[in-house]
């Protein structure tokens, strides 16, 4: 009789308990949403201050942008004066937006400056076509194992400034882009490398104009900094000179369409080659015809021929006498895309021969053709086997053909690179030259060449 009220009093205690907790339970619920309601407002009020904040500051930027333009009007000339955007196809790009700059290039000519244009916050016009401006340097030590008494060797002991290039490149317009190199020789020699524009005609097509390197084989076309070696090969310096095959004139390119890429170049040269052209007329001029075929075996693995045919007049003898240049190489590069990250190997061969009427007759008694005749050979092979280490071997050899009285040469070489970055690279050459004119030749180079600015890309 006594456990009945014990019983219901343990109930009535344990369900106060309970409503107790729910009542607490709900106090600290209710807090909780109040603390994040009060969160929620300022991030509210933050975004608010931040909206303000862009205001203000694209006020300013107009204003300042209204005012800089007004102080320049002042500098140029009334038809010159920078006008309302106008959106239309031609209209001056730096009237234009960002958007229009790109819609006013071809899909075929938009690059990835154009895709990310800028527009300069103090002016008011456009940064892309600024010109991107660089600076290479050359250093060089080198050795010789003979000729040291002579102080006036074209090559000597000794250490110098081999050569400081200045390079400047920009759009022009929507369709035409320009390239300026300049370069100094020993610190002396100045002169205008390369000077031209290129005109993209359609997605295929295109014109250059002005002075440059002239695509005749593979290594013609590079500027000291890009040789492969430190020295040229021995055939280019005897069949093009120390200059190489560099011409004013006018170049047609075309991309052939087939399933692998298949390029056309021709090129009217100006014909002023100290070695090989030179004609004695004005209207005397050049012609060069280059293809290049390159197919992908796979995907780490390409293959590159192609071949060059050059024709002009020189000065030798006789207004009719001519000279002509053929060429061929053939490239094969391995560069894995996944494995083997910092493994590449390139092999490059290359032949050119060429021929220089004098316009003496061969067939007058025992007098022997003074035509000259050259023709050579280089081979080498770079490896690279480590992230910024490189290993190359060279063989190169003149004198398949050759002129009255030259002797044939041959050359090995062997280099060490030293590449921490694409600015700039250390190498250790050395040469073995028969030249069989004196005692063989042992030299050794060292070279630092480093790069400084936005300079642009090498060909492939």
């Amino acid at each position: 009789m006594r456990t009945f009220p014990f019983g219901c009093a343990l109930m009535l205690a344990i369900f106060t308990n309970t409503a107790q907790l729910s009542a607490d339970e709900a106090l600290h619920i209710n807090k909780r949403i109040k603390i994040l309601e009060q969160k929620l407002q300022n991030s509210k009020n933050l975004e608010d201050e931040i909206e303000g904040l862009k205001n203000r500051l694209e006020k300013f930027e107009s204003k300042g942008s209204n005012k800089a333009a007004q102080g320049l009007d002042g500098q140029f000339p009334s038809y010159n004066r920078a006008r309302q955007p106008q959106n239309y196809i031609g209209a001056p790009v730096t009237d234009l937006g960002a958007q229009d700059i790109r819609n006013q290039f071809p899909s075929y000519n938009r690059t990835p400056q154009s895709e990310t244009f800028e527009r300069s916050t103090a002016t008011g016009f456009s940064r892309f076509f600024n010109p991107a401006i660089s600076a290479n340097g050359l250093l060089l030590g080198t050795y010789r194992s003979v000729d040291n008494d002579n102080t006036s060797a074209g090559t000597k002991t000794g250490f110098k400034v081999q050569e400081v290039e200045l390079q400047a490149t920009a759009n022009v317009d929507n369709y035409l882009r320009a390239n300026l190199v300049t370069a100094f020789e020993d610190t002396s020699t100045f002169e205008i490398e390369e000077f031209y524009v290129d005109a993209v005609i359609t997605q295929d097509f295109s014109i250059r104009l002005g002075k440059s390197y002239i695509n005749f084989g593979k290594h013609n076309f590079l500027h000291q900094h890009q040789f492969p070696f430190i020295d040229a090969p021995l055939v280019n310096l005897k069949i093009f000179g120390d200059e190489a095959l560099n011409e004013s004139g006018i170049g047609m390119n075309y991309l052939v369409p087939l399933p692998w890429y298949s390029e056309l170049i021709f090129n009217v040269l100006e014909g002023d080659n100290e070695v090989l052209l030179n004609g004695t007329s004005n209207n005397q001029f050049g012609y060069l015809l280059h293809a290049k075929n390159l197919w992908e075996l796979n995907e780490d693995t390409t293959v590159e021929a192609t071949g060059s045919f050059l024709f002009g007049k020189n000065g030798a003898g006789t207004d009719n006498n001519s000279s002509f240049a053929t060429g061929g190489t053939l490239t094969f590069k391995w560069i894995p895309s996944e494995k083997a990250r910092y493994r590449q190997v390139e092999w490059q061969t290359e032949y050119i021969h060429s021929e220089r009427e004098t316009g003496v007759n061969a067939d007058q008694g025992s007098i022997p053709n003074p035509d000259e005749q050259r023709a050579g050979i280089y081979s080498y092979l770079k490896y690279q086997f480590d992230q910024n280490w490189w290993a190359q071997g060279r063989f190169d050899y003149y004198g398949f053909e050759k002129a009255l009285g030259e002797k044939d040469q041959y050359r090995l070489s062997g280099l060490v690179g030293f590449v921490p970055s694409e600015f700039s690279a250390v190498r250790l050459q050395y040469n073995f030259l028969d030249d069989k004119l004196t005692r063989n030749e042992h030299q050794v180079l060292l070279q630092l060449n480093f790069t400084m600015g936005s300079h642009p890309a090498h060909n492939y």
